[in-house]
């Protein structure tokens, strides 16, 4: 099992890459812009059913396509690895 875990330590680098091409420091910063994304989009489609049109559809399509952009896939992986190793 120690070998297994040292082997995960050493191909981390591999996984953990996603900050460095958005220009962010820690990935606590990008789950807060996450959660505002979401938010703000929560708030859009509440304010839509209540029949006040502050945002376009598009509006809301554009911040779900941006979260979309900003899941860093290949972070989630490494975690599954991880979590699935017993670390």
């Amino acid at each position: 099992m120690e070998r297994k875990k040292e082997g995960l330590l050493e191909s981390s680098g591999d996984y953990l890459t996603s900050l460095s091409k958005m220009d962010m420091e820690s990935y606590k910063e990008l789950g807060f812009i996450l959660k505002s994304i979401v938010r703000v989009s929560q708030s859009a489609i509440l304010a839509k059913e209540s029949n006040i049109h502050l945002h376009r559809d598009w509006d809301i399509y554009n911040l779900l396509t941006l979260i979309e952009k900003l899941i860093p896939d290949s972070e989630l992986e490494f975690l599954d690895k991880v979590y699935n190793s017993g670390y």
